[in-house]
This record gives C-alpha cells, sequence and structure tokens, in this order.
C-alpha cells in the first residue's frame, strides 16, 4: 500500500500544501487504498516511514527556483539525494540527512517526492492562488502513483 505523507506547517501558507491534498484525498473515494500520514515537520516520522517497507510519496512545498505554483515529481535515490540538502527541511535535518540515516539501517522503500514551489511559507497566510489551481493536477498525480502500487 502507498503511504502518502504530507510535510509542512498548516499555520505558513503554502506549506500547508501537502496537508490540504490529504485533507483532499480523505473526502475522495480512491481507487486504491493509501495510507494518508501528515508528518507535519517531524524528522522522525519521516524516518520510521523509511525504515519500512511500503512504497512512498512525500508532498511539500520546496523553493527549487521555480514559478511559483509549479509541481514537479521525481523519484529520490542515492544519486540525486544530495539536490534536497536545502529544499525539504525537517525541524533542523534536511530530507537528505533522514533518507542517509534510514539508508544506514537498511534499504529505503521506493520514494518519490512531489514538490510544489510555493509563493509564501510566512506565518498567518493561506495557501496562495497559485498552487490552490494545481491541486488538482496534484491529486491526479498522487493518484497516479497510487495505481502504480495497486493493493
Amino acid at each position: 500500500m502507498l503511504k502518502v505523507i504530507s510535510l509542512g506547517n498548516e499555520l505558513r501558507g503554502d506549506d500547508s500544501v501537502g496537508l490540504v491534498v490529504l485533507n483532499e484525498l480523505r473526502s475522495m473515494e480512491l481507487p486504491a487504498p493509501l495510507m494518508l500520514i501528515d508528518a507535519g515537520s517531524d524528522a522522525f516520522i519521516v524516518l520510521e516511514h523509511l525504515m519500512a517497507s511500503d512504497p512512498i510519496l512525500l508532498i511539500d512545498c520546496a523553493r527549487m527556483g521555480r514559478q511559483p505554483g509549479e509541481v514537479i515529481k521525481f523519484k529520490v535515490n542515492d544519486s540525486n539525494i544530495k539536490s534536497f540538502e536545502k529544499s525539504i527541511s525537517l525541524h533542523g535535518f534536511s530530507f537528505a540527512e533522514v533518507f542517509k540515516m534510514a539508508r544506514q539501517f537498511g534499504s529505503v522503500p521506493d520514494c518519490s517526492i512531489v514538490g510544489i514551489e510555493p509563493k509564501s511559507i510566512e506565518f498567518g497566510q493561506k495557501l496562495s492562488d497559485e498552487v490552490k489551481q494545481n491541486l488538482p493536477s496534484i491529486i491526479k498525480m498522487v493518484i497516479e502513483e497510487a495505481k502504480q502500487y495497486g493493493n
């Protein structure tokens, strides 16, 4: 079963996009079962799931130098993990550090990231229009990923 893990802080504008996506998925009839997990910014929740065997799809806003709202999905592996060192932060740990910790304990399951370029991650802001307009494409990416792993 695919684990869909949202990262971010619901009080910080576009940083809440993962949780918004999880809430949308919870309200839908899905073509395949998913485990929906809100990790907030907790590195150890992410580490725990990286040490398990179920495939993972992380959803987070990430500064990638793109246009606000732009969405990119990519596989995480040993050769591209270095590129995540500054874009995804988990309470003082980078996603790359957490991934490397999990690798030290053994194999890591298939892991992909849906990254969304934020417009604003300031406290007290709402989800930007640029990110909102791409919610349907993010949901579609999650559903397509879920279909690949089936039951």
